[in-house]
């Protein structure tokens, strides 16, 4: 008996060392032509070549005026997970050049929507930019040209 209390004991204090680990601080700025990029969508998708869908997951930010963004996981902590992961950009603005809002679906802008950067950005399979946060975090510029 006393034997099934400590290890019952060593497991509970080893359990909370179990689980996912920390989320990372992601932050970074975007530019185009080299001017900081504002309303612009940044999201980081696991490198498909390194995927684990325990440790790695989507996340998502979107720059202030001075082209400045923080990602954080959708479920709504800041950070994500370390590894690498392909960047894609957005920055969608309506007709009149306005940026849309973030929660906003282009196809229901009236007048439609332009995205100020070139198609690659966008793509998943396309871009160019990937980034790798490691446990100390990142921040990154990532400066996009037309």
């Amino acid at each position: 008996m006393r034997r099934l209390v400590i290890v019952i004991g060593a497991m509970l204090v080893l359990l909370p060392g179990c689980g996912k680990p920390p989320m990372i601080p992601v932050t970074g700025t975007v530019t185009l032509a080299g001017k900081p990029l504002p309303f612009c969508k940044v999201n980081f998708f696991p490198d498909v070549a390194e995927f684990d869908p325990l440790t790695q997951v989507y996340g998502y930010g979107i720059t202030d005026a001075d082209g400045k963004f923080q990602i954080r996981h959708p479920g709504g902590e800041m950070g994500i997970y370390p590894g690498t992961y392909r960047v894609t950009f957005v920055a969608w603005v309506d007709n009149k050049g306005n940026p849309i809002p973030f929660d906003a679906k282009p196809s229901e802008v009236k007048g439609g929507v332009k995205n100020l950067l070139p198609g690659t950005y966008e793509s998943l399979e396309d871009t160019p930019e990937r980034a790798t946060v490691t446990r100390s975090g990142l921040d990154q510029t990532f400066k996009l040209v037309k």
